[in-house]
């Protein structure tokens, strides 16, 4: 137990980096220096850790595979910040412009340019919706790190 303090203490402030290095950068598409040095710390602690039992060691490889998923995971919130819209966006984009001028093949009329209009500014929206959405760490409809303040909260709770 004591022998592990300090990487649970590691952990801890690994999350919290993610919190507060990680999240502000992602923003700006990177990631926090801070965050990949306590990455290294808890490899070089747990390289460290010398299984005395086989449980210990299936615990151990556990352990692991755990840290080498949280590399992973910075790496995917990394690759979602950095994500161009989709073809999708460009598809739909021209089937708006196709029928867009279909409309123009018909004389103007009240009910038509009504028509027009509302379609225009559903697809306005739709369009900007998915962009916004698209990049999960920027803008008014960001994504909150609200599930790593909880987790902080609960493994700083258990270190006590």
């Amino acid at each position: 137990m004591e022998r592990t303090q300090g990487i649970r203490t590691t952990l801890v402030e690994y999350t919290q980096a993610v919190i507060d290095h990680d999240w502000p950068a992602l923003a700006n598409d990177k990631l926090g220096q801070r965050t990949e040095a306590l990455t290294k710390q808890l490899n070089e602690a747990l390289m460290r850790l010398e299984p005395a039992t086989s449980n210990q060691e299936k615990l151990w490889s556990f352990i692991a595979a755990d840290i080498d998923a949280l590399s992973d995971h910075r790496f995917i919130r990394l690759d979602a910040a950095l994500a161009k819209p989709p073809v999708y966006i460009y598809v739909i984009i021209f089937g708006f412009l196709v029928t867009m001028a279909c409309f123009g093949a018909y004389r103007p009329q009240g009910p038509l340019v009504v028509l027009v209009s509302f379609y225009t500014v559903f697809v306005g929206l739709v369009l900007f919706l998915i962009v916004k959405l698209s990049d999960p760490f920027q803008g008014d409809i960001s994504v909150p790190p609200t599930a790593f303040e909880y987790l902080v909260e609960a493994m700083q709770s258990e270190i006590r």
